[in-house]
């Protein structure tokens, strides 16, 4: 397979897929403020039982939701122990009660996803089903990617792709690889099918050859289509591997830190936009069940099981899972108080470099976090997790 040539440390620091981050960050809270999506309309006289539930990520002052302002000041300071932080919104009820950017961003500066783009691909996976371009999840991937068909790994499931459990290594080489899609589909296994789970990037490079061979239409534009201009996403930066021709579906998307809210939004609403079933209900549910005992479909669940090694003792909300990303980019739903926390890592990246994959051109969180190849010093730490969601109790009025 053709090597891309990449810096051999920046294959490495990919390949683990989820990020943290680190200590102070001076930056500015805005609660109850205007924001890039969001008109100030709280009215303090209200109450929490007056205010019917939105879409619209308004900015409103968290008290009208029987929130106090100073547990949403303890979060997004929690969260900006991290100093390599770019962005964090808290919405409740589908308004927008805290938000706060390190100096020198705002609102309108893109973050990157990373591996949280795992997530919008498998929920493209659900709406194929739902359509009838796949069975379902049941259904051999070896239908589809044809290749594997008379093979070891012909048996795979579509989810077992979706739940990390095909077999593949957590060990791959797909960063630097020029064919990202080929070089998925052509990897050999570590182990037989749902033997263990094992999260690999490889893995989830698949969706991109099953979605484009099952629809008809490349991945990218399916997600616009099905998902990103029906909630009005309309800033986005989709990136290709090295070839300029195969969308990345185990990472990288750039968006707007509001409308990386809104996705978290739609899936703590059960896949609905504005009452438009745009993911089917069951597929979401099927998404957090614990396929293994942390991880549902493309999502993590932030359970017991997750948090086992983690030194904190702090007591966490049940029912809350996320998208995470390399470097500390995280999607936090809570479907039981209707609650959504995003957290952006700081990014630099110009988009009139455009999104095809180079060693030039990557979507780079790691001059904040001090985690590039040519960084001196020790890397930005993050926050404690656990503590994190311990602190969200305070969100559920």
């Amino acid at each position: 397979m053709t090597n891309f040539g990449y810096v051999t440390l920046l294959v490495a620091f990919f390949l683990c897929g989820c990020g943290g981050g680190g200590a102070g960050q001076s930056s500015t809270t805005v609660i109850s403020s205007s924001s890039a999506n969001a008109s100030s309309s709280s009215n303090s006289s209200q109450t929490t039982e007056t205010i019917v539930s939105t879409w619209s990520l308004d900015a409103r002052d968290p008290e009208d939701l029987g929130v106090a302002k100073e547990d949403v000041s303890a979060i997004l300071d929690h969260i900006f122990q991290d100093a390599a932080t770019q962005s964090v919104l808290i919405s409740k009820k589908g308004y927008v009660i805290g938000e706060r950017y390190a100096d020198g961003y705002d609102h309108t500066d893109l973050g990157t996803s990373w591996s949280v783009a795992k997530s919008f691909y498998g929920a493209l996976i659900g709406i194929a089903i739902e359509q009838g371009w796949i069975d379902s999840t049941s259904q051999r991937a070896s239908e589809i990617i044809t290749e594997w068909q008379g093979t070891d790994k012909s048996e795979i499931t579509i989810g077992q792709i979706l739940s990390m459990r095909s077999g593949y290594s957590l060990n791959d080489d797909i960063f630097s690889q020029l064919d990202q899609s080929q070089y998925a589909i052509d990897s050999p296994l570590a182990r037989n099918p749902d033997a263990v789970w094992s999260y690999s990037n490889e893995n989830s490079q698949l969706m991109e050859p099953l979605i484009r061979r099952a629809t008809g239409t490349d991945a990218h534009s399916y997600l616009v289509e099905q998902l990103l201009d029906p909630m009005n996403i309309q800033k986005r930066g989709l990136w290709l591997d090295p070839t300029g021709q195969h969308p990345l579906t185990y990472c990288c998307i750039d968006l707007l830190p509001h409308d990386f809210l809104k996705f978290g939004l739609l899936f703590s609403r059960g896949g609905k936009w504005n009452d438009e079933q745009l993911v089917p209900e069951d597929f979401v549910l099927a998404s957090k069940e614990p396929h293994t005992s942390f991880y549902g479909y493309q999502w993590w669940l932030l359970n017991e099981s997750f948090f086992t090694n983690s030194n904190s003792s702090n007591s966490i909300p049940s029912g809350i899972y996320a998208a995470l990303g390399y470097n500390g980019q995280k999607i936090y739903i809570w479907p039981g108080a209707d609650v959504v926390v995003v957290v952006l890592t700081q990014y630099e990246h110009f988009e009139n470099q455009g999104y095809v994959l180079s060693l030039q051109n990557y979507p780079s969180t790691c001059r904040g976090r001090n985690s590039c190849p040519d960084s001196l010093g020790e890397e930005v730490a993050t926050f404690d997790e656990r503590a994190l969601l311990s602190l969200f109790r305070t969100l559920d009025s």
